[in-house]
């Protein structure tokens, strides 16, 4: 992951309370009502999609979660997902047994209809020409984008296929499900490249790696797989979560992957090394969806109590992993990180909290850089 000005920002907005204290590293939170059921980011990053419990689908401002376009009664039924292509001319949303495409002006442009059962998710390809959707049976479909028209029908799941993407590179079609195997097909040929095994449980999502060379499948194991696609191989088993694991997102690096369970919490892994990194707990509800911001530096959750949170990938939080240790001797050995001291006014305090800060951000941008060299 690229380090970015907004990281050198996050760093001089850390707190220079005391080093036991936990940090959240929420940079915004809302609730909302009714709930949240899907959400995406616009291929820029300027536009957070979000599909409602309630059928409705809103736009909203990726920071301060205000809404820019609201469309009510898009679907009778919650909003399963969203999605917009690189020219991001349209916007799409699936509900219930329908797929349905949208103008930016919220108008009503076009409907795909091809699925018997409730769809489950749906993803366009990178070139904009195609999508996949999955729904409650063994098939799913390939969809041509701008006809409108089912491409193709992929069988060859023995169970329920719940979920299924594209490649960044638009190669490949990754399918997992409640058969317990992950599927890689080629996007052209349509044929079948290979099936992974390993889940001991029904899959829920999965998501191939910015360079096609990683899949990653969460499952009812409570557990994230990743294989390496070319050597059809299993390299790394993610153990961390209590309960179901929902969604799973690679970051635009492809070095990161965070993941979304049941048991209120998420996980940012390694996906090269298998790490676990930092666990962000949410304060109630199990986590319905998951999504990396384009630049890497934050991702977006939705749990089932309604509130839909902004994370940072702050620099401490590889910090605090690699460097715990010898980073918080170092914090501890310093006095300008001591709490208020007796007989200190409180003008002086917040003077050296001022100081403590700037300090502390050059301490864990040091230990950042020596991050980057040394991984």
């Amino acid at each position: 992951m690229k380090r970015s000005i907004l990281f050198v920002a996050a760093l001089l907005a850390l707190s220079s309370a005391s080093i036991s204290q936990v940090p959240t590293y929420i940079l915004q939170r809302k609730a909302f009502n009714p709930v949240i059921s899907a959400i995406n980011l616009s291929p820029d990053g300027k536009l957070l999609l979000a599909g409602f419990a309630d059928g409705s689908f809103r736009v909203l401002d990726p920071e301060s979660f205000q809404p820019s376009l609201e469309v009510k009664e898009a679907h009778t039924k919650p909003v399963t997902a969203m999605d917009m292509p690189p020219k991001m001319d349209f916007i799409m949303s699936a509900g219930i047994k329908q797929i349905k495409v949208w103008g930016r002006d919220g108008k009503l442009k076009g409907i795909f209809n091809g699925h018997a059962t409730t769809i489950w998710n749906a993803d366009i390809s990178q070139d904009g020409k195609h999508a996949v959707s999955t729904a409650f049976n063994k098939t799913f479909l390939l969809w041509d984008v701008y006809n409108g028209t089912v491409a193709a029908h992929f069988r060859g799941h023995e169970d329920v296929c719940l979920t299924a993407c594209i490649s960044e590179d638009n190669k490949l079609i990754a399918s997992g499900s409640n058969d317990m195997t992950v599927k890689i097909w080629d996007l052209e040929s349509r044929e079948l490249i290979t099936t992974l095994h390993g889940p001991t449980a029904d899959i829920y999502d999965v998501a191939i790696s910015p360079d096609s060379r990683l899949v990653a499948a969460a499952s009812a194991e409570k557990s994230i797989r990743i294989y390496n696609i070319k050597e059809e191989k299993l390299i790394h088993v993610l153990k961390g979560h209590r309960a179901v694991v929902r969604k799973v997102d690679f970051s635009p690096g492809g070095r990161y992957l965070v993941s979304a369970s049941e048991d209120n919490s998420l996980i940012l892994w390694d996906a090269h090394s298998g790490d676990k990194i930092h666990p962000f707990i949410e304060n109630d509800g199990a986590i319905l969806d998951v999504k990396f911001h384009p630049d890497g530096t934050s991702f977006y959750s939705v749990s089932s109590e309604g509130e839909l949170t902004r994370w940072e990938v702050n620099p401490e939080i590889f910090v605090l992993h690699y460097y715990d240790t010898p980073y918080r001797e170092e914090l501890s050995a310093d006095p300008v990180f001591e709490e208020k001291r007796k007989g200190e006014s409180k003008k002086e305090y917040q003077l050296r909290q001022q100081e403590a800060a700037t300090k502390r951000a050059q301490i864990i941008d040091r230990y950042y850089q020596q991050y980057l060299q040394e991984n």
